[in-house]
């Protein structure tokens, strides 16, 4: 059975983190395949994280996808929706103390998007 909570990072999201051994995880493996480690559901405010990572991912990929939700991205990608949801990320994991978490994002920023984070 997946883990489910309600997220820190915004009241109101859901959190499902799904392992290999849970039943749902054949169902969803495709969907991590084709997004990665997790995604969004922002009509309804859920968060699927693939389970097999080490918790310190799942963190990350959890700020991100709320950051997805919060900003409103609708699961159409603009150019630049994947660096707004990692900026914001950045600064939840900070005020939530996952500082090394904020940092190892920053230290990924420009290879993930192509320019450098810069802190506003």
């Amino acid at each position: 059975m997946a883990k489910l909570f309600e997220s820190e990072f915004q009241k109101g999201v859901i959190v499902a983190v799904v392992k290999p051994n849970d039943t749902q995880y054949q169902a969803l493996a495709p969907l991590f395949v084709k997004y990665g480690y997790g995604f969004a559901m922002p009509d309804q405010k859920l968060i699927f994280i693939d389970g097999s990572y080490i918790d310190s991912i799942q963190t990350i990929v959890e700020a991100h996808e709320v950051g997805h939700i919060v900003l409103g991205h609708t699961g159409i990608n603009g150019p630049n929706d994947e660096a707004d949801a990692d900026s914001w990320a950045i600064g939840k994991l900070k005020k939530h103390g996952y500082i090394d978490e904020a940092n190892k994002l920053i230290e990924q920023y420009k290879s993930r998007h192509g320019f450098p984070y810069v802190q506003i």
